[in-house]
């Protein structure tokens, strides 16, 4: 007599078990490393450079390895050519890039975290363009930048100066400069940067 409820499985119910037995657990081993934050490879959204079209619209630049040391430059020895009449913005200009400093300014919550997060020291106290764009410049010297404007020509609004194929101009509104060829640019003022 053969008793109830005891059959055995066949061969292809067997393999429908068996398969159904590795997907939950592939299952369970997915939701582990999604809610413990494992160190398993994940999509990631690239940082962007700031750096900008000359059409005045924001590029999203070129992908940052997330591995590489964060860029930047000692700042403190910068030797500025000319200030803006209120004395918070100065600049200096080579044939490389025309860079300002700002000391004081309210927009630190508007700088992309990406920017911030990858500058080993300060970002948005420094704006350059160049050639290749314009961005924010990270300055690794741990000043908390103060413009001594003794010596150092103001340019008045209104005014601009065109160094080595720069132009930079001071108006009320803050101080803006420009690769001439190009067209990149940036602006700051105490309240707001834009780069283009």
């Amino acid at each position: 007599m053969a008793q109830a409820g005891r059959s055995r499985l066949s061969g292809g119910e067997r393999a429908v078990v068996v398969i159904s037995a590795l997907l939950v657990v592939a299952f369970a081993v997915l939701l582990a490393v999604r809610f413990t934050g494992s160190s398993a490879p994940e999509a990631t959204t690239a940082a962007t450079s700031g750096t900008a079209t000359p059409s005045g619209t924001t590029a999203t630049g070129p992908t940052e390895d997330p591995t590489e040391a964060p860029t930047g430059e000692d700042l403190t020895d910068v030797a500025w050519d000319f200030v803006s009449p209120s004395g918070n913005i100065a600049c200096t200009v080579d044939d490389e890039r025309a860079l300002c400093g700002i000391a004081t300014f309210e927009y630190a919550d508007k700088i992309p975290a990406a920017e911030v997060e990858r500058c080993d020291g300060k970002v948005g106290h420094f704006l350059q363009v160049t050639a290749e764009g314009s961005s924010l410049v990270c300055d690794t010297s741990g000043q908390d930048l103060t413009i001594d404007a003794a010596g150092t020509p103001a340019l008045g609004y209104g005014q601009e100066e065109s160094v080595d194929g720069f132009t930079c101009l001071s108006e009320e509104t803050g101080m803006s400069c420009r690769h001439d060829t190009s067209g990149y640019s940036f602006s700051v003022r105490r309240a707001a940067y834009d780069l283009a």
